[in-house]
């Protein structure tokens, strides 16, 4: 019995080693040893639609050559997409709702402090900070970091180009610069 639990646990120990191995980027997705290997190269000197690539992968370029890389494997490996895709799905609507909702309360939490003579406003590219100038410049930054943020997610959809993973981080700045006039204006 001993020696049967002791085969047991080696078989365990090395099945659990195995799994946590990365796969090869030209291994075939699937558990059946006949599928043979991608038969494209994964390097590339030029890219055009009709070049091959496997699947649940992206042209990442390096240098003067593009590599196959996994989806979500580097910064620019997301997922690629259409720019109306990339600026209208839930998760980018969503993070540039909020900001808007975030500098509308600032705005207007800002111009009650400053009419009532208990602030100023600090952001210089807001002048004197009245009110059509501060929404004139914030909605426009908020709609130019929108469509800054589609064009580098989205990637290229017929070079099957990966786009920019990490798209969300940009926009956080604008979240912080408004919770922090909001926070300055209740606190005065």
């Amino acid at each position: 019995m001993k020696v049967f639990l002791a085969i047991a646990l080696l078989l365990f120990a090395t099945a659990a080693q195995a799994q946590e191995l990365d796969r090869r980027p030209d291994a075939p997705k699937t558990n059946d040893l006949t599928v043979p290997a991608t038969p494209y190269p994964l390097v590339q000197r030029l890219l055009y639609p009709d070049t091959l690539i496997p699947d649940g992968m992206v042209w990442v370029p390096q240098g003067k050559l593009w590599h196959a890389k996994e989806i979500n494997s580097c910064e620019w490996c997301g997922k690629p997409m259409t720019f109306k895709q990339a600026a209208f799905d839930k998760k980018m609507s969503f993070e540039f709702l909020v900001e808007t909702a975030l500098s509308i309360a600032d705005i207007e939490i800002g111009q009650s402090c400053m009419k009532a003579g208990r602030c100023k406003e600090g952001n210089p590219l807001l002048g004197r900070g009245s009110r059509p100038i501060q929404y004139g410049v914030r909605i426009s930054a908020i709609g130019a970091e929108w469509m800054n943020s589609a064009w580098a997610r989205k990637g290229n959809l017929s070079l099957h180009e990966g786009g920019l993973r990490h798209w969300y981080l940009p926009p956080l700045i604008l979240h912080v610069e408004a919770l922090v006039g909001i926070v300055s204006g209740i606190r005065h």
